[in-house]
């Protein structure tokens, strides 16, 4: 008798402890919430995520639309490639970063990012970098490797070149690049297509 009792006791343990692992698992799950916004239509609520912010235990869904309603930010820029190129000079307009960043509470005082596309390949940017502390170079000479000083630029989500969507084949629908009013050119490596996710990383 005493035998028969102990093994439901240790069933009924057993089936506690897998409950509360159970439990504690969905607790920690990232919180995801999307985006909403009051002017949505039917069509623009059913549109597909195409961006995450995440951020701790949160992740904030964004469609372009949604993007595209948060304050933009039009200016000129261009990279230098390793090769000693400069491509993809034009208008940019898209969401600032720091706009981004703004839409989380609390708000992080210091932070990095990693950035990652649409193959799963990321990239990291420090806290100089996202406020704009970079290398710029020479727009006549492009072969001319030494940078020409520091600029004040402007990190940016980007969703059009020139005024119309960015092309999805080569650049995804989401792009980081750096702007400023005078169209200075930075590195290429600091561009970044084919976004998909931001996370913020408090230093």
């Amino acid at each position: 008798m005493t035998s028969k009792t102990n093994k439901i006791i240790s069933a009924v343990v057993a089936i506690a402890i897998i409950l509360a692992i159970i439990v504690l698992v969905y607790v920690n799950l990232p919180k995801q919430t999307q985006t909403t916004d009051e002017d949505d239509t039917p069509a623009q609520k059913e549109s597909p995520t195409i961006f995450k912010l995440i951020y701790d235990d949160e992740i904030q869904n964004f469609t372009l639309g949604q993007l595209e309603r948060l304050e933009p930010y039009t200016a000129k820029g261009g990279y230098r490639t390793q090769k000693g190129s400069i491509r993809g000079v034009g208008n940019y307009t898209g969401v600032n970063i720091t706009t981004l960043v703004n839409n989380l509470q609390p708000v992080p005082y210091r932070y990095s990012l990693q950035v990652t596309d649409a193959e799963g390949e990321n990239t990291s940017y420090n806290f100089s970098t996202i406020i704009g502390d970079v290398n710029i170079y020479n727009t006549d000479n492009a072969s001319d490797s030494n940078p020409i000083g520091k600029g004040n630029m402007t990190m940016v989500l980007a969703y059009q070149f020139e005024g119309a969507w960015l092309n999805e084949s080569s650049d995804g629908k989401l792009k980081i690049v750096f702007l400023d009013e005078n169209g200075s050119i930075t590195d290429s490596v600091l561009w970044w297509k084919k976004v998909v996710s931001i996370r913020i990383i408090t230093e």
